[in-house]
């Protein structure tokens, strides 16, 4: 049976099992450090990112593949504090390839390209992924090296 591709994807994860399957989803995302911001008031972190569908197979157009992306945001609640590391949170132009969510004791971290990283700190944190909007095609797929 093929996904159904009208289905907006909404995925939440409490524990390290749920955040696993979170990551893969967002693998590949491509993230804008202007639409990153953390609540401090209200402990929560949220970002915006173009989400690369790995769940949907790829369509054949003019003999040429095409994949999709769509608009996602993810929630995370329970937040205590925000440490970077290869990150001026001021380089509001930058872009972030997200390779990977992982839990860790206290917290979570997100693991970019070019080794940098975001540790959200707190306990108890949940995370909320929305895809936003209607998905777009992409002829370019993410590749990694070996």
């Amino acid at each position: 049976m093929a996904p159904d591709t009208t289905v907006p994807l909404r995925l939440r994860a409490r524990d390290a099992d749920d955040l696993a399957v979170l990551s893969a989803a967002l693998q590949d995302a491509i993230v804008p450090v202007h639409d990153m911001t953390f609540l401090r008031s209200d402990r929560c972190f949220v970002m915006a990112l173009n989400r690369f569908c790995w769940e949907l197979p790829a369509q054949l157009v003019d003999g040429q593949e095409f994949w999709q992306r769509t608009l996602c945001g993810v929630r995370v609640q329970g937040v205590e504090a925000v440490q970077s590391r290869k990150l001026d949170l001021g380089e509001r132009s930058r872009m972030l390839d997200l390779l990977a969510v992982t839990a860790e004791e206290g917290g979570i971290l997100l693991s970019f390209a070019g080794d940098v990283t975001l540790r959200l700190a707190g306990a108890g944190i949940d995370v909320m992924l929305e895809d936003r909007g209607e998905p777009w095609p992409t002829p370019q797929k993410p590749q990694h090296p070996d």
